[in-house]
C-alpha cells in the first residue's frame, strides 16, 4: 500500500491526548510484555512506529488499534515512559474522527464546551419533538405513576415515529464510518507477507468469512481477548471488579435493555400493565440492574485522584487517563441506568409526583442522544473492534485455507 508521509501525524495525535510518544526508542518491551502480541500482530510497538514516521493510512488500517483492551502493561513497564498505552486510546479516538466526515467526533473528542453544546443543542431539539402534542402533565397525580401516563405525556406515536427516523438516521450515519473503517482495512498491508496473494480473481472465500463471524461471536460473548490480558489473568482481585467482567455487564446489560424495549414495542400493548415477573419486564429490569452495576464499577475507580508524577500501576494508568471523550459515553449510560430504575420503580410503588414526568422525559431524550451519538463517541467500539476481530480471524483462517 503506498503511502505519503503525514508531518503533522505526531502533533494531531497529541491533540488526541498521546503521550509525548518521540520518547520511544522502539526497543521494543512494550511488544514483549502484551499477552496479545502473537505471530505477527505487535501491540503496540508498530502502531508507534507508524505514527513516528506519519505513516497516517497505516495507522489507521491497523487492526491492532481496535483489539488492544488497554491493560496498561507496556506504559507500565515502559522503561523511556513513554506511554505507549495511552498513546494506542488517543489513536482510537483520532481514528474514530477520521472515519467520521461530519467532524462532529473531533469536536466531541477535543472540547468540553463541545461535548455540553452537543448535548444541550439535541436535548432541546429531542424535547420539542417528543412534547410537539403533548397534553402535559396528566392530572389527577394521586392515581398513581403508569406506562400509560407516561404515554399520555409523550404521545406513544410520537415516540414510535420518532424512533424509526433516530434508527434510519443512526443506520446511515454508522454504514457511512463503519464503510470507511472497512475500507482501510481491507486496504491494510499484511505485515510479514503473510500467505500468497492471489493470481488473479477467484471465489470469496465464504468458509473462512464464516468460520470467522462464528469466532467473532465467541470472542465478543465470552470477551476471551479480554480476559487473555496479563492484569486481569495475575489480578487477585474479584471477579466481580475485574475489568473484563465489568465490560461484560456493560455491554449485555445494555443489549438485555434494547432487546426488551424491543420485545415490549412488538408483543406488548402499551397501556398494558404488567407484574414485574413478566418476561419481557422480567429481563428489562434484570438487564437494568447488570448494566447499572457495569457502569458504577467502571466509573468509581476513574473518580480517584493521583499524584502528579506518581508513580502508577498498570490500572491506574487505565483510569487516571479518562478523557471527557470516555466520560460522555459512561455518564450518559449511568444516568439512562438510573432514570430507567427510578421510573420502573414508581410503577410498582405508590410514588406519584410531577417530577417523575420530568425524570421520564430525561430518560428518553439520553437514550435518543446516546443511540445518535453513537458513531461519534467511544461508543463506535461496538462497530469498530468486532470487526477488527472478525478481521484477524477472516485473515488467519484465510492463510489456513490457502
Amino acid at each position: 500500500m503506498a503511502t505519503r508521509a503525514d508531518p503533522r501525524l505526531l502533533s494531531n495525535l497529541k491533540k488526541y491526548g498521546a503521550a509525548d510518544i518521540s520518547a520511544c526508542f522502539n526497543c521494543g518491551n512494550c511488544t514483549a510484555v502484551c499477552p496479545l502480541s502473537q505471530g505477527n500482530d505487535a501491540f503496540p510497538r508498530r502502531m508507534i512506529r507508524y505514527a513516528q514516521l506519519g505513516m497516517k493510512e497505516y495507522l489507521l488500517s491497523s487492526k491492532e488499534l481496535w483489539l488492544c483492551h488497554h491493560c496498561g502493561e507496556c506504559s507500565e513497564t515502559c522503561p523511556r515512559r513513554a506511554g505507549p498505552a495511552e498513546f494506542m486510546a488517543a489513536a482510537r479516538r483520532y481514528a474514530i474522527s477520521s472515519f467520521d466526515p461530519f467532524g462532529l467526533a473531533r469536536r466531541l473528542d477535543r472540547s468540553v464546551v463541545s461535548i455540553a453544546a452537543v448535548i444541550l443543542i439535541l436535548g432541546v431539539l429531542f424535547a420539542a419533538v417528543l412534547l410537539w402534542e403533548s397534553q402535559g402533565i396528566p392530572e389527577g397525580m394521586t392515581a398513581g405513576f403508569s406506562t400509560a401516563a407516561m404515554l399520555d405525556f409523550v404521545p406513544f406515536e410520537i415516540l414510535h415515529d420518532a424512533g424509526i427516523v433516530l434508527f434510519v438516521l443512526l443506520g446511515v450515519m454508522a454504514l457511512i464510518t463503519f464503510l470507511n473503517m472497512f475500507w482501510a482495512m481491507t486496504h491494510s498491508p499484511v505485515p510479514g507477507n503473510v500467505g500468497k496473494p492471489p493470481e488473479g480473481p477467484g471465489m470469496f472465500p465464504a468458509q473462512a468469512a464464516l468460520k470467522a463471524v462464528l469466532r467473532t461471536i465467541s470472542d465478543v460473548i465470552l470477551h476471551s481477548s479480554q480476559r487473555d490480558c496479563g492484569q486481569d489473568q495475575t489480578s487477585r482481585r474479584p471477579l466481580l471488579i475485574r475489568r473484563w467482567f465489568v465490560h461484560l455487564c456493560i455491554m449485555g446489560g445494555f443489549l438485555g435493555l434494547a432487546a426488551a424495549t424491543i420485545l415490549d414495542y412488538l408483543f406488548k400493548d402499551p397501556d398494558l400493565h404488567v407484574m414485574p415477573w413478566h418476561p419481557i419486564r422480567l429481563l428489562g429490569i434484570l438487564s437494568g440492574v447488570i448494566c447499572t452495576y457495569g457502569v458504577t464499577v467502571a466509573i468509581l475507580p476513574r473518580l480517584k485522584k493521583t499524584k502528579p508524577g506518581s508513580l502508577m500501576s498498570a490500572r491506574q494508568h487505565y483510569y487516571s487517563r479518562t478523557a471527557p471523550f470516555d466520560w460522555l459515553f459512561l455518564g450518559l449510560l449511568w444516568i439512562i441506568s438510573v432514570t430507567g430504575f427510578v421510573l420502573t420503580a414508581a410503577i410498582y410503588m405508590p410514588v406519584a409526583g410531577s417530577w417523575l414526568y420530568v425524570v421520564f422525559l430525561i430518560h428518553v431524550i439520553l437514550a435518543m442522544e446516546l443511540l445518535i451519538l453513537m458513531p461519534f463517541t467511544k461508543f463506535a467500539h461496538v462497530i469498530y473492534r468486532t470487526v477488527a476481530i472478525w478481521f484477524q480471524n477472516f485473515r488467519k483462517f484465510r492463510v489456513a485455507a490457502d
